[in-house]
């Protein structure tokens, strides 16, 4: 047995140095992976995640008072947000599926856990305002009526396509994977993880849609023209809308 194995590993090693040199480079050379170019990202001056303040400042030089009581709209948080629903530093991201208000908890708890994970490497910076909106209630066992309740909290109104944070460095999506799906699940709304190249690809997918439908008996179309009276079920929003947004 001993005799067998030397037999074949000395031919082996014959094989293997009769081998033109180039085999052996050209072999290795497949298995290698190219690794990514990060000449072109930016970082920016804070890395890591700022504090967020839980109540407005103030406006200098002015006798306002911020906390001043407001109706519970709910324009705020409808419909799409065509300011914030790109990525400015073209790398992974979260962002909101639907409408939606975030608490001052909310961003305390995603600002602790992003930077205990942060590297040299990584960065991350918020894409939406500090809360901003008040939210009154009424202490527990008081009467109803004698005005408008106090103020107990304020809060930030998120749209649908609304990028809520971002973050980059030279990593992949594999490395941020868990934390952006950590700060997904965590949303009060339904939202999903993005990157530069979804975005891309659902934009170019939509408007090869848009160039190539030929049926003509869209949501638009019906609703506008109330077939089978379809107006009365719709909501005024679903004419502006036509069913994509609440």
């Amino acid at each position: 047995m001993r005799k067998a194995s030397f037999i074949s590993n000395t031919s082996w090693m014959i094989k293997s140095l009769s081998r033109p040199q180039n085999y052996v480079q050209s072999a290795s050379y497949m298995k290698i992976k190219t690794l990514p170019n990060y000449d072109d990202i930016e970082f920016p001056e804070r890395k890591k995640l700022r504090l967020i303040d839980k109540t407005p400042q103030p406006v200098k030089n002015t006798n306002s008072h911020v906390a001043v009581q407001q109706r519970s709209e709910a324009k705020y948080s409808r419909g799409p947000d065509v300011i914030n629903n790109r990525l400015i530093y073209g790398q992974y991201g979260v962002q909101a599926l639907d409408g939606g208000l975030l608490t001052a908890k909310h961003f305390d708890s995603w600002r602790l856990y992003i930077n205990a994970k942060l590297t040299n490497d990584m960065f991350a910076e918020w894409r939406v305002e500090p809360p901003w909106k008040p939210v009154s209630k009424k202490g527990q066992g008081k009467r109803m009526g004698k005005g408008k309740s106090p103020i107990t909290h304020y809060v930030t109104p998120v749209k649908a396509d609304c990028i809520i944070m971002e973050i980059g460095g030279k990593i992949e999506l594999r490395q941020v994977y868990k934390m952006l799906r950590h700060i997904a699940n965590q949303c009060p709304f339904e939202a999903r993880i993005v990157s530069e190249g979804i975005l891309k690809k659902e934009e170019e997918q939509e408007n090869w849609i848009k160039d190539n439908n030929l049926n003509p008996f869209s949501y638009e179309y019906c609703a506008r023209n109330n077939f089978l009276g379809i107006r009365k079920d719709l909501s005024p929003y679903d004419l502006i809308f036509f069913g994509k947004y609440r």
